[in-house]
């Protein structure tokens, strides 16, 4: 498991996939396409809603881990902002209806929900930690 710290920024983007391309497994790689998408909806997620203070950090996990026996690639992000769990906050209106419809945003967190295996949010010790599984088989 590759675990760093960075500050909450969209910039921070690249680092995060140069993560997800290291801890993958070679026989997986076929994952990290979804695994950099999610990751990128998330970090986006974190800085627009947890803070975007210069003061919020994020601790970002990613690596091979397991479902009821079965393998799957796991992406963590931890972070110190205001409590926010984006998984209440999305919109049936986002994804349903002509685009005039539409209400702005949450569009990527379904995309996150689809190509995922398994979610998780919680609020421990002052930090939301989201956790991303993606099954690899």
């Amino acid at each position: 498991m590759i675990t760093i710290n960075i500050p909450a920024s969209v910039e921070q983007i690249l680092v995060l996939q140069q993560n997800i391309s290291a801890a993958l497994p070679e026989k997986y790689q076929e994952l990290s396409f979804k695994a950099e998408l999610i990751t990128e909806e998330l970090l986006t997620n974190i800085c627009k809603y947890a803070g975007n203070d210069g003061k919020t950090e994020i601790s970002f996990a990613c690596g091979m881990s397991f479902i009821d026996s079965h393998p799957a690639f796991l992406i963590e992000l931890t972070n110190t902002g205001d409590e926010f769990n984006p998984f209440t906050h999305l919109k049936k209106s986002g994804i349903e209806g002509s685009l005039e419809e539409r209400s702005v945003g949450g569009v990527g967190l379904h995309l996150v929900l689809e190509m995922a295996s398994h979610f998780v949010y919680s609020w421990i010790d002052n930090r939301n930690k989201i956790q991303i599984f993606l099954n690899a088989e």
